[in-house]
This record gives structure tokens, sequence and C-alpha cells, in this order.
């Protein structure tokens, strides 16, 4: 790590977009050198009368507080070596800062042991601990009954020795003792003081296991500030009581963790008031939403402070400025702290340019012991221009869907963004290579949530990249949780188990339900490729392949499956032919996947005539999957698929015979007319020529719909090729000069995985033979004149330099009307960009028909 560069530290004041006006005794470098309890001692001195904390049934001042600490530190001292370990097992109550406080003045580290943790959790960490002594609560009622405030302490603990241990689950659920000396506790202080300006004015209210490293550093910060802190349990409170204790209290500083908050301030039916200055987040993914949230419940005047840190070491904050917002659904993390280095380092340990994703890396004092003054974080990260730090996600949560990198924490946040999801855990289903082959949501909804809420998750999901989105949803009572209020893996996953073997029973079921009238065989090896490629089992004789998570990549996936079980070669129009169940089943019983038919319904209708769709150069009608599901026209949506994708039939060679064939099928499908014909790039070609034999035909045509479609690049003007390769030429060289020159290897591997993993599951030898078919006929094409309209979707994000669509079919039609749709060339027909491109359509084919679209 030696020829590691490090960001710059400190570019910000601590109260930089914060409270900065607020009188507050600042805590100096020069407090980082005396012992806690000493601090502790000159404000209960200071303060004796002031209220230090209070739970639902107790209350102590500083000098009652002073009076057990000395007491119980006389007898810890008593009792044990200065060498030895203490145990805390208290609940989340005001006697856990004299425990505390009681064993850093005996001279003797503490564990804390959290009694709401499992049971073969706590025998982990006392089988790693080994606590010579365990404080109860009785041991510290009797010390705080019959103590007396002392003028001197039983032994000192130095500032750089082991002053607690707390576990955490680790990557691998497994406790994890993390050891922090006075000094790392002290520094955290100093932080919180500083950053905030906190005053003996102040009351907190941490919503935090004392267990935590937030709950110790926001008790110590409380006692050492001459503030008041009160301690409530989160695990056994509700909203409502944590809202009656914020207006009781008087509560000025509240610390929640993302998800508890979220559901406090759903609970609200009113602003919270004047007296709550500041809220601070951490230990969680953070949404601005969840600041969207805040913001209308508490006061203008008040402040939200992130705090990202872990354990092992404090790293960054900030108090969150609306001004850095973006379109990122995450808030940025913080700047770095004064004291700190930090690193973003790729996969070989090498720097990462600002913008690009690495691990994040802390060198600092005030790391955890045994750390060497390093901590690798796990975290996933990317510099902003503004100084500012993106959490991507955890490396340890990072998994490969299909090829495809999937960070759970991104799904997980962007489920978060519906307003009646209070929390969400998600989980990886693998098949029996235990490769990873879906994602599993599970969600917690509030009281008010409506029936169709998991539909309407399916639905915002659709915007997100496929391998983002969850194969199934579940809506579940609780999500399990950590006392740190992090996700518990283990116990999500055995939650999943009991749903899996659910699942197992119900397709047992299921499938004898659904073979009688398809044989065994054929039903056996469909539900079996089914679970394989959706992790889920069939439900019933009625699912849909699509609705029950199937895309057009999974589609692909599916068809080989069953090639390779089946022994026979079968078409790739076969699911959406088919895509129920027990359809499939017939379908591949019945054997009437053997001759060729291009017509492929993708959406059903009646009433009105259907409209006939062509594909673009690889002539698979999958690609039109997500604009026919999205139509709301009433006539059905009918796929041309291309000859030869089922490599039984070579491929067409020219348009003319493409336009020739498909019009038989058409007028069988549809005698007469009027015809509507939309086709997509090349398909766009087939789709004007097919139009322009109908009308010298005589047959009337309603609408043609040309989706982006130009000439083969082999007739664009000259300058249209000079500007887009000159584009591209200075794009490259710009983007190799602007990374260092040791990364040009790197970068290349990553494009040729990129390429690999785009390449991945397709069957390239007849989907190739299709393509360069295509690209020929295209290359050989000369339109002629159609006296009609052309409808051209011309996408808003089209390169520049290309020749416009008016330019290239104006000299071909007697009329042309231009549509502008969302997306680039490649996208316009993909989510969330075939949602513009339906309705577009939809509106097109009303008007075509005479009528007003509703």
């Amino acid at each position: 790590m030696e020829n590691l560069k490090w960001l710059e530290e400190g570019k910000r004041p601590l109260d930089w977009n914060g409270p900065t006006r607020r009188a507050f005794r600042k805590f100096g470098d020069e407090d980082l050198d005396r012992p806690i309890i000493d601090h502790f001692e000159r404000v209960a001195r200071q303060y004796p009368n002031r209220i230090a904390v209070t739970d639902a049934e107790t209350s102590f001042t500083f000098a009652e507080l002073w009076d057990g600490v000395s007491a119980l530190a006389e007898s810890i001292a008593a009792k044990t070596e200065p060498a030895d370990l203490i145990g805390i097992a208290l609940p989340t109550c005001s006697m856990f800062p004299v425990a505390m406080l009681a064993c850093l003045a005996a001279g003797r580290p503490f564990v804390a042991i959290d009694p709401h943790c499992p049971g073969n959790w706590l025998s982990q960490v006392l089988d790693d601990a080994r606590p010579a002594l365990i404080i109860k609560r009785e041991d510290v009622i009797s010390c705080i009954e019959t103590g007396a405030l002392k003028g001197s302490r039983p032994a000192k603990l130095s500032v750089d020795e082991p002053a607690c241990v707390l576990f955490t689950s680790g990557s691998t659920g497994r406790p994890k003792g993390i050891v922090n000396s006075q000094r790392n506790l002290l520094q955290r202080v100093a932080q919180s003081i500083n950053a905030a300006h906190i005053n003996t004015e102040d009351r907190f209210l941490t919503l935090a296991s004392p267990c935590t490293i937030v709950g110790v550093r926001d008790v110590l910060t409380a006692m050492l500030a001459g503030a008041g802190i009160h301690l409530l349990d989160p695990q056994r409170a509700g909203a409502r009581e944590i809202l009656n204790v914020i207006r009781a209290e008087n509560i000025t500083i509240l610390f929640a963790f993302p998800a508890l908050l979220r559901s406090v301030v759903a609970y609200a039916e009113e602003r919270v008031g004047e007296t709550l200055r500041l809220v601070r987040i951490g230990g969680d993914t953070t949404l601005w939403s969840d600041i969207d949230l805040l913001r209308g419940w508490l006061a203008p005047q008040s402040a939200i402070q992130l705090i990202y840190a872990a354990t092992e070491a404090p790293m960054m904050q900030w108090f969150v400025d609306d001004s850095c917002r973006t379109d990122e659904p995450r808030i940025p993390i913080g700047y770095p702290l004064l004291g700190n280095r930090l690193a973003v380092i790729d996969e070989n340990g090498h720097n990462t340019t600002p913008g690009e994703v690495g691990e994040l890396i802390v060198s600092s004092p005030y790391v955890a012991l045994g750390l060497d003054g390093l901590f690798r974080t796990g975290d996933l990260v990317r510099l902003r221009p503004d100084g500012l730090l993106d959490r991507i996600g955890r490396k340890d949560r990072q998994v490969k869907i299909r090829g495809v990198r999937v960070d759970i924490d991104g799904v997980e946040a962007s489920l978060r963004r519906h307003p009646l999801v209070t929390d969400v855990g998600v989980v990886v289903r693998t098949n029996s290579n235990d490769e990873a082959v879906t994602l599993v949501a599970y969600v917690t909804a509030r009281n008010d949530a409506q029936a169709g809420l998991l539909e309407d998750l399916k639905d915002l999901m659709r915007s997100a990249p496929t391998s983002m989105r969850p194969g199934r949803f579940y809506l579940a009572d609780k999500i399990p949780r950590l006392p740190s209020s992090k996700l518990d893996l283990p116990a999500l996953m055995a939650m999943d188990e009991v749903t899996v073997q659910k699942e197992r029973d119900a397709d047992e079921v299921a499938v004898v339900e659904a073979r009688p009238a398809t044989g065994d065989r054929i039903g056996q090896i469909v539900a079996q490729a089914w679970q394989r490629v959706l992790g889920a089992p069939v439900r019933g004789p009625e699912d849909d392949f699509f609705e029950a998570g199937g895309d057009s990549l999974k589609a692909i996936t599916f068809v080989m499956e069953l090639e390779r079980s089946l022994g026979v070669e079968l078409p790739l129009t076969l699911i959406t032919e088919a895509p129920k169940f027990t359809g499939l089943c017939e379908a591949l019983s019945g054997h009437r996947i053997e001759s060729y038919s291009p017509l492929v319904p993708l959406k059903a209708g009646e009433g009105v005539p259907p409209v006939f769709f062509i594909p673009g150069l690889g002539g698979s009608v999958a690609r039109l999957f997500p604009l026919a599901r999205r139509m709301t026209y009433s006539g059905a949506v009918i796929g041309i698929q291309a000859r030869g994708l089922a490599g039984q039939d070579p491929p067409h060679a020219s348009v003319e015979t493409m336009a020739a064939e498909y019009l038989k099928e058409v007028k069988a499908r549809q005698p007469h007319g009027p015809y509507y014909l939309c086709g997509y790039s090349f398909g766009g070609l087939v789709a004007f020529e097919m139009a322009r034999r109908l009308r010298e035909s005589g047959d009337e045509v309603g609408m043609v719909g040309l989706f982006d479609t130009m000439m083969s690049p082999l007739r664009w003007p000259l300058h249209s090729w000079l500007s887009i390769v000159g584009r591209r030429i200075v794009q490259f060289v710009a983007e190799a000069c602007a990374a260092p020159i040791h990364t040009w290897p790197s970068a290349l591997r990553k494009t040729a995985a990129r390429v690999g993993d785009r390449m991945q599951g397709y069957r390239l030898t007849s989907s190739l033979k299709v393509t360069i078919s295509a690209l020929r006929a295209s290359a050989r094409y000369r339109p002629g004149f159609y006296p009609g309209e052309l409808t051209l979707f011309s996408p808003a994000g089209r390169e520049p330099g290309l020749p416009s669509l008016q330019a290239i079919w104006s000299k071909h039609a007697r009329a042309l009307s231009v549509v502008e749709t969302a997306g680039t060339h490649s996208t316009m027909l993909s989510s969330p960009n075939a949602e513009f491109a339906a309705a577009s359509l939809t509106r097109r084919l009303w008007a075509s028909n005479g009528v007003c679209f509703p």
C-alpha cells in the first residue's frame, strides 16, 4: 500500500453547512491525551445537579451518576485483575453508562454483550471474549444505592490501551470482536462535538444499541459535553413511543438508522416541533427520498447530518446539502475527516481514477487496535468532482447473474423508493451449480399499503436493468436485522429457505395438476427448466413465463435449457407463442414447433385491426416484448419473426422476398385491410416494402410506422461517415489519455469481458446467419415510392452526424410525420423507454382508427 495516492483530507471544516453559529466548548487535540474518566469527572463536578441520563423508568444527575460509577469501579477493581476483560450484559437503559464508565474508571476494558442477540451468537461471543466478570442490572443498582461522591479512583487506563470490545457480524455472519482504545473513542467524541456544536443545552435520543460503536459514541459524547441523553430500546419501543419521547424530553439531537427513521417519520402526523435541531443518520444506505421525508417533518432550520463510519474506523461525515443532489437515489456518504487518509483502489490494488468504482481504504491513527493503522472497508465507492464520495455497495454483496455484475445494495435502494415500503431485504437464489440465478425481494410495508403493492414494485423495477429485477417478491411481517440495524443475512437466508421449501411442496402439486394432457416427461422437463432459469417453481397450469419474472434474455436461456433436455432444436419464438406452462407443454408434446411460421402473437386483442411489427437485424421478436406488453391499443400486437432463427430453414436473402412471404401470412391472418405495419431499424425497410406492395394491389393501409429506420450504412453521405467515425476516435483517445497507462491492459480486459457477457446465452450460429443475411439485404435494397404517409419514430438520443430521418424518407413517400420518443437507437424499445414508445404508437394507432386517444 506504500505507493497509493491518498485523497486530500479535511478540505472542509467539520461544521460546514451545519450549525456554525452555535456556541459550544471545542474538544481540542490535547483532550485526546486525557483519559475518558478524567473528562467525565470534570463535567460531573461542574454540573452536579444537571440531568445526565434518563430512560423510561429512571433518571440520574451527573452527581448521582458519578457516585454509582465510583462505587462500581471499586467493586470491579477488587474482584478482577488489571488485564481482565469485563462483560456488560445490560439492556438499553440508564444503567449502561454507569457500567461502561465504571470499567474505564477501574482500569478494565469492557465488552458489550447485547441480550437481544440469539443464544448461539451470545455463546460464540462469550467463548471468544471470555470475560472475567459480567456486570448485570442488580450489580449496578446496588452500587448506585450505596455509592458516594469520591475524590479518587481505584486505577487509570492509558488512552492507548484497549478500552472496549464490540462484536460485529463480519462478512461471514460469525461474531467478530473489534477492539478500540480510549483515544479512538475520544476522537469520535471530538468529531461529534465539533461538527454539531454540542453543548450543555442538548438532549440526545440515540436509537442505537449501546452495544454498538454508535451507541458507545453517543453516550460518551453526551457525558463529556455535559449534555443529557435518553436511552430507549428501539427493538421494544414503537414509533408512537419514540415520537412521545422526542416531545416530552425536548430532544434536540436524534440518531437513527434509515430503516427505523422511515417508520418513525411515516407514523408522525405533524411536524416534530422546534426543539429537534439535528437528525443524524448512519449505519445503512440513505436515499434522497429519506431526506425529502425528513425535510417535511423537521422544522425549516433543522439540519441533517450523515455519518459514515465502521466499528473499525471513523471515516467521513457531512451536513446534507441539497445542492449536491444528482439523479442517483443514494445520497453521498460525505467528505474525508481530518486525520484520516482515504484511497479508492481497484481489484489489482491500484488507485482508481475519479468517477471509477473501487474499494475504500482508510489509513488513520484512530483505526481499531490490531489493524496497524490500515482498514480495508469492503465498501465500493467512487469519488465525485465536488469531493464527495458515493457509496455504490459492498464487495461481499455483489454477485454475477448471467454474466452481469449486480449490487444487491443497489437493488434494495431502488425498492425503498416506493413510499409504502418500510424495509427491504434481498437474497440471491442459486442453481445446482451454485451459480446466481435470480434475486428474491422481501419487503415490509405500512399498514395502509394496498393489496397491489407487490405488483407496483414489479412495475417500479421494470425501469432497472434486467439483471437487477427480482424474480420474486414477498411481503414479510419483519425483515430480520441485527441490533446494529444491519441486515441479518443468515436469518434472512433461513427465512428464504422456509419459503423455498413451501414452493417446492406447492411445485409437486402444481406440476401434477398441470401434467395430464401433456405426459409426464414433457411436464417434468419444462418444470425443471422453469425452476432453474427463474429460480422459482411452476405454481399452476396457467403460470405465465413472463409474469413469473421472465424476460427476453431468460427466454433465450430457457429455450436452450429445453433444447439440451429434449435433444431437439427449438425456435426462439416458442416461449412467446406459448408463454403459459400448459400451452408450452402442449406445444412441445404436439410438435407444433416443426414448421416455420413468422407470425408471433405478442399481445392479444380484438375489435380493431392488429398491428404487425417487424424487428431489427437479428430478426427475433423477443426485442419487441417490452413494447407490446405496454401497449393499451385494443387490437392485437403480432411480431413477424425472421426465417432461419430455428436453424431449420435458410434466412431470407432480400427485403423483397421477406415482404412477399410475410404478406402471405399477414393476409391469411387478416384477409382485408386496413393494415397497420411497423418496423424497427432494418425491420422498417421490410414494413415499408410490405406497405408499398399492399397499396399497389389496391389494399388499404392504415398506418406505416418506422422506428429509427435508415438505409444501409453503405449508402450514408460521406460527411455522416466522417462525423461519426471522427467523433468515436476522439472519444476513444480522450478516454485513453485520461487513464494512466498502467490501467490500459485492465480496461481492455474489462471491455472484452463485457462483450463476452453480452454474447453469452445467444445461439450465434443461427442468429448470426440471420443478421448477416439482413445486412446484405439492406445493402441491396432500393426502396420505391409509397403514395401515403409514413410515421417516423425518432429517438431523442439519436447520434449526432447521422442523416435525418426526414432527409432519408422524404423522397420515398407522399407525406411524413415525425414522432420523438425517448432513449437512443439501441434503447428506444427497452425499459423504461418502451413505456414512452408504446404510448406514442398507441396514440397513432387510435388516431388511424379515427378514435381520440383517451
